[in-house]
């Protein structure tokens, strides 16, 4: 943020005065350091760190962080040095951890393609698996019924299985422009509610283009138009199936807030199957505007803010909406407080709170008040969803993870409106 910019800088001048009367001073320069990291200034951090190691060539956490800021600029052999002299040291097994990452990184970035990505098995409990309402009483066109036992709300578990790829190839060019292609897969398999059980895969791929930018306070700057297909099926029968496109855009600003904004345009065709016989009537497409925010609080912790609108055209205009949803996320990295497998543990808390209106009256329910007269309403739901997701590292590239969550939705239509509690648990391995 401006002021805060503003800020720093009065702090990095007030730090640069410090050193200057006391060069010996390591706090001090250490601190300069820092604060001119976070300006982007990443040529004064690193001759402040540099002069550090002429007082003290033996300090594996300032090689550390040299390492970072050549990583950083680009310049891979010079910040391999500094991690070779960092390991050299013996360092603290969380420096040893960060080092490796860092390695790994330059090994990849190094190479014209690179490929990374995550595979999760897991199990998860739901206290409502297949959404039902609270009440099985529902306000139908022919007057009061009771729900039958297949629709109520009903507890589950399920087995289920996740992933995630980035494939990039480097062209070659000054701005190290690329072409990525991104790969997302989910299957589930409920032990009850098998007509619920899930599956669907999502590619996308495009160029990424990298600009230079003189707008102050605007950098690392790119640009990605990509093209979108997916398939989804649910309850062992094909559910729908997409093809449509997007561009998105990244950029640091205000020195360490990273930004990203995307608009995406799908067009979506669904099938019907003897369970679900006006599936074809969600038929539309779907207009998705996302931008968020994310900025480091502290050096282990960072706060996302997302905002999100989704405009769904459908062929039954009761079931075109407008959605807009708000979330904020908070993660924080701290050391492994049982010393058993001496890495870093990630905690993320999570809320977000969405608004759907409809576009037609849904003649599901009957909202007259009278079991005479039928008066149909336009729906309108609103949800909150609050979750905590915990990471335990167990090598560098497995982590156990464990999330529990809430979701809340409320809506005019009782029909609609559900709570449920779910808890996974399962192994992660990234690559």
């Amino acid at each position: 943020m401006p002021g805060e910019q503003a800020t720093l800088e009065t702090q990095k001048q007030a730090l640069f005065q410090r050193m200057l009367a006391n060069p010996a001073d390591l706090d001090t320069t250490f601190a300069y350091a820092e604060v001119s990291a976070k300006l982007g200034d990443n040529e004064a951090a690193v001759a402040a760190l540099e002069r550090m190691l002429l007082f003290n060539p033996n300090l594996a956490r300032v090689d550390l962080e040299l390492g970072a800021l050549y990583f950083r600029m680009g310049s891979f052999e010079m910040a391999r040095s500094y991690f070779d002299k960092a390991l050299a040291q013996n360092p603290p097994a969380e420096v040893r951890v960060r080092v490796d990452q860092y390695m790994t990184e330059i090994t990849t970035q190094s190479s014209p393609q690179r490929l990374t990505g995550y595979f999760m098995l897991g199990g998860q409990y739901q206290s409502d698996a297949n959404v039902a309402p609270g009440s099985p009483l529902i306000h139908s066109p022919i007057g009061d019924v009771l729900l039958s036992q297949q629709f109520v709300k009903k507890t589950d578990g399920n087995i289920f299985g996740s992933g995630a790829f980035l494939y990039s190839y480097d062209l070659g060019t000054q701005d190290r422009d690329s072409i990525e292609v991104i790969g997302t897969g989910f299957m589930n398999r409920y032990f009850q509610v098998q007509r619920l059980d899930l599956g669907v895969g999502e590619i996308t791929a495009g160029p990424r283009f990298n600009f230079p930018t003189a707008i102050p306070g605007v950098r690392n700057l790119s640009i990605k138009p990509y093209f979108i297909a997916n398939e989804v099926g649910l309850g062992d029968n094909q559910y729908f199936y997409t093809f449509g496109a997007g561009i998105e855009k990244t950029a640091t600003i205000f020195s360490d807030v990273s930004l990203r904004s995307a608009f995406e345009y799908r067009d979506k065709k669904f099938t019907n199957a003897p369970d679900r016989p006006i599936s074809t009537g969600l038929d539309g497409n779907d207009k998705l505007v996302s931008i968020s925010l994310r900025k480091p609080i502290t050096g282990n912790s960072d706060l996302t803010f997302q905002f999100d609108f989704l405009d769904q055209e459908t062929r039954l205009a009761q079931y075109s909406n407008k959605a807009y949803a708000g979330s904020l996320a908070y993660r924080i990295r701290y050391e492994d407080p049982t010393g058993l497998f001496r890495l870093p543990w990630e905690t993320t808390l999570f809320a977000s709170r969405t608004w759907d209106n409809y576009a037609a009256p849904d003649p599901c329910c009957n909202t007259s008040g009278s079991s005479v007269f039928f008066s149909a309403s336009d729906r309108y739901d609103r949800r909150w969803r609050i979750a905590i997701n915990h990471s335990i590292a167990l090598a560098p590239n497995l982590a156990l993870i464990i999330q529990a969550q809430r979701d809340i939705v409320s809506s005019n239509l009782s029909l609609y409106g559900y709570t449920s509690n779910s808890v996974l648990v399962g192994p992660q391995i990234r690559f």
